[in-house]
């Protein structure tokens, strides 16, 4: 039988703990905040205290297991769908972590409780800085090159030659030119750009090959000639 002491210690770390991460989750203006965060912990904590000291009989962790289970629900209702951009993935995570460290709170395993909520902090923190130069060398405009081919039969071998040499590359255009020609253009790693250019400039079917505005967009819907 818990104490009323211990009773309340376990559910004021669980807050305490629970209530560091959601403010986080506030501070940086989430669907899901600090009294979301913190009740999650806290209503974990109160579950796992009651299975422990309130039934006598049973399996203990079968009530930790449905914590597990429910917490599911709440975090999908956490992620939203717009187009192809899915938000709140990470609150949802944030939503699962903080049951689970609720649930360290209320078995009174304070050492894992106060260190899961720091490793948690320190990823939502920390890696912050990471994530963000991440997507900023993610989004970094791509060069374009216009390559002219003798051909429009010969766009099927460049292009397998461009993706050997750069997967991720992107088609942006392809038209017949006034002077008889196939320009291609394609958007290419900025990292690869000259070893691209001195691999394609040598394809047979290459005529020449010219470094475009990275700020380059085609003049309409693409289509190959007919």
């Amino acid at each position: 039988m818990l104490s009323t002491w211990e009773v309340i210690a376990r559910l004021v770390l669980a807050a305490v703990c629970s209530g560091l991460i959601g403010l986080e989750r506030e501070t940086s203006q989430k669907s899901a905040g600090l009294r979301t965060h913190t009740l999650v912990g806290v209503g974990a904590a109160v579950f796992t205290i009651v299975s422990i000291d309130g039934f006598d009989d049973g399996d203990d962790s079968r009530v930790a297991a449905q914590v597990v289970t429910g917490i599911g629900f709440l975090g999908a209702g956490a992620i939203f769908r717009e187009g192809a951009v899915v938000s709140g993935l990470t609150t949802a995570a944030g939503l699962w972590a903080v049951a689970a460290i609720g649930l360290a709170a209320g078995s009174g395993s304070y050492t894992v409780a106060f260190i899961g909520t720091a490793v948690v902090l320190t990823v939502l923190l920390a890696l912050r800085a990471v994530d963000a130069a991440v997507a900023r060398r993610l989004a970094q405009p791509r060069p374009s090159l216009r390559i002219y081919l003798t051909r429009p039969t010969d766009l099927n071998s460049v292009t397998k030659l461009l993706g050997k040499l750069d997967e991720n590359f992107t088609q942006l255009d392809f038209k017949r030119t006034d002077d008889d020609t196939y320009a291609l253009v394609v958007a290419v790693d900025p990292d690869q750009v000259q070893m691209i250019i001195e691999m394609i400039a040598v394809h047979k079917s290459v005529k020449r090959v010219e470094r475009l505005n990275v700020l380059y967009r085609p003049p309409g819907d693409s289509a190959l000639p007919q």
